[in-house]
């Protein structure tokens, strides 16, 4: 019989956390613990009703459904502090889903009789589970349209090419904001829809309500049924396009942490996609990893989520992403087991003295992360009001750089080796000292300062209070302003990173060492490239931080030809994608991941396309250097 653990994580738990410590107690004595591994099946379709009531401990389920010609449609995926079960079928009726651990999965059970007795109990909490966690018999199984059958006995590559369109549901449900949430809760259980487009008085879309809204900001909360959905609603609305690829629909997804997406063409509400229709267009999904990795209550869970991404990098290049596509995936996960990470040790260490925000930084804040990746944070936080709250400012920043560090390293990522790290004092800072030491860095320069400005001024906000990012990158932006010095000081530097061409224009490779006959992708032609884009967007003094994002603005803004523009997107894409597949095939043969190839394992194609790209970075390196005059050096 599961005890205190149970006690604790229920109590922590929707809509376990609105009953008194008797009530709970009750319910966790009538519970077991069961261990599901990865792969089993917990129920299955068409086997006799258990009634049973499982909550999530920990893992990730899937519930999915078999169609009369043996197709799978997928319902559901839930992961810990969610539950399932069978509670409002007879005891004769046969189970219409399946339910599959789709990772080790360990679950608190409880028979039907004393869950029912739990519920008749307390009737709050009949709404809360029997309507919305259990499927109803005669509802059956949403019917799929045309496009979406076609899709899913599509080629592999339907993530990349198929619009969002073809994917959506057409009737989307929609609410008037003044309506309340309990006619929205009413209306999503009629309909069977895991959420609501709220609109406004003119009857655009003004915001999202979904079921997990409904849990979060009125049951859990106890908020009266009575309160207008456009008061618990999700805005601004995250909407995609609906010639978008359902690609970028489902990045969109994962950056904003939401799993419903209303589909616009033009002004107009065209349909609505879900994390539920990606995982039915694509069997393995970043959406599964990615919720997966919410429900992780541990760091040695969030290592063994980080250990999956090789898989969907697999995944990715089998269905032929471009390195872009490969490049953002691998970003946004790294994203959430960071933004994991600063939940759990934030809930070890309590609510922090004063307002912070954990930034990231260098090809993190470029999101231009692939596997073999190190450690770049620092620490913003709000200015002390006395030398008291400094004192513990200083304090509890340090126990959380600690403990976020340590915890990314044991999830695969190496320290930096230059300490450009939050445990390093000099990189958490009050936002103060941060908009001095960047404006010193501007006005000064040197080594040591061009250094931090090239690391650091690709900083983006990750966790916490984002305001004080936002204030410190518009500080950064006044700042750059008519800074010729400092321009021709990043210049310098960057035609320092020469791509390896010979005096007649073959490729030249290392001489000795681990490496020889060996070139460095990162160094000698990603690096080469990322600073000429760079400096392009300082002059420019673009927001803007990463590099294809920054190609693309500078294309805009006129600084760029639309010839050039293309070459720099296709050569960062290019040299990307020959990284990630070189780190991918060491990783397959169990070896340390790096970036140096061999060109004559290259095909003649490769060979010839990496020379072209060294002939045009050398060509805009020469520019850079005849207009800065970098023969002068400061």
């Amino acid at each position: 019989m599961p005890g205190t653990g149970a006690r604790e994580f229920l109590r922590e738990q929707a809509p376990f956390r609105l009953l008194d410590d008797e009530a709970l107690d009750g319910f966790v004595g009538s519970l077991r613990m069961v261990v599901y591994p990865s792969g089993v099946h917990i129920l299955r379709q068409g086997a006799p009703s258990c009634r049973t009531l499982h909550v999530i401990r920990e893992g990730t389920v899937r519930i999915y459904a078999t169609t009369p010609t043996g197709q799978e449609r997928v319902i559901d995926f839930r992961g810990a502090g969610e539950s399932f079960g069978f509670l409002s079928r007879g005891e004769d009726d046969p189970i219409d889903t399946s339910v599959q651990a789709v990772t080790d999965t360990v679950c608190y059970v409880a028979d039907g009789a004393a869950a029912l007795a739990f519920l008749d109990g307390h009737p709050e909490l009949k709404e809360y589970f029997l309507p919305a966690y259990f499927p109803k018999k005669e509802a059956g199984l949403s019917p799929v349209s045309p496009a979406r059958e076609a899709i899913g006995e599509g080629s592999e590559t339907a993530l990349f090419t198929t619009p969002v369109e073809y994917l959506a549901t057409r009737d989307v449900q929609t609410v008037s904001s003044s309506a309340t949430v309990l006619e929205a809760a009413q209306l999503m259980s009629a309909r069977r829809v895991g959420g609501l487009v709220v609109v406004d008085e003119s009857g655009l879309p003004a915001g999202i309500v979904t079921s997990t809204d409904l849990r979060d900001r009125v049951l859990a909360v106890q908020r009266s049924p009575s309160t207008p959905a456009g008061e618990v609603m999700s805005a601004p609305l995250i909407t995609v396009g609906a010639r978008d690829s359902c690609f970028e629909a489902l990045l969109k997804m994962m950056s904003h942490g939401v799993d419903h997406l209303p589909v616009m063409d033009g002004g107009r509400l065209a349909g609505i996609v879900s994390c539920h229709d990606f995982l039915v267009l694509q069997g393995t999904s970043p959406l599964v990893l990615a919720r997966e990795i919410e429900g992780r209550t541990t760091v040695e869970g969030l290592a063994a989520s980080a250990r999956r991404v090789r898989g969907l990098v697999s995944l990715l290049l089998r269905e032929g992403a471009g390195a872009g596509s490969v490049i953002r995936v691998i970003s946004a996960v790294n994203d959430r087991l960071e933004h994991r990470i600063l939940e759990l040790a934030l809930e070890t260490l309590g609510p922090p003295p004063v307002p912070f925000c954990w930034i990231v930084y260098g090809s993190a804040g470029r999101r231009e992360q692939t596997f073999k990746t190190d450690q770049d944070n620092a620490i913003v936080h709000a200015d002390p009001r006395n030398d008291e709250e400094a004192q513990a400012a200083a304090e509890y920043f340090g126990r959380l750089a600690e403990l976020v560090v340590d915890a990314f390293l044991r999830c695969g990522f190496a320290l930096c080796r230059g300490g450009f790290m939050a445990t390093n004092p000099e990189w958490r800072a009050p936002l103060a000292r941060w908009k001095r030491t960047f404006s010193g860095w501007i006005g000064t320069p040197d080594e040591a300062a061009l250094a931090g400005a090239l690391n650091l001024f690709d900083f983006r906000g990750l966790h916490g209070d984002l305001r004080l990012a936002a204030e410190l990158k518009l500080h950064l932006h006044r700042s750059l302003e008519g800074q010729s010095f400092f321009l021709k000081a990043v210049a310098c530097q960057a035609v320092d990173y020469r791509p390896p061409l010979g005096l007649f224009g073959t490729l030249q490779m290392e001489k000795g060492g681990d490496h020889a006959n060996q070139i460095d992708l990162k160094r000698c032609c990603l690096t080469p490239l990322v600073n000429v884009v760079r400096l392009l967007g300082f002059e420019s003094n673009l927001a803007e931080t990463s590099t294809t994002g920054r190609i693309a603005a500078l294309r805009s803004a006129g600084r760029l030809a639309q010839a050039t523009a293309d070459d720099l997107t296709h050569a960062f894409e290019f040299v990307s994608l020959l990284r990630i597949r070189h780190q991918h095939d060491q990783i397959a043969m169990d070896l340390e991941p790096d970036n140096h190839v061999d060109p004559r394992q290259l095909s003649s194609l490769e060979r010839s396309t990496l020379k072209g790209i060294c002939r045009l970075l050398s060509r805009l390196l020469d520019g850079i250097a005849e207009r800065y005059a970098t023969d002068t050096r400061i």
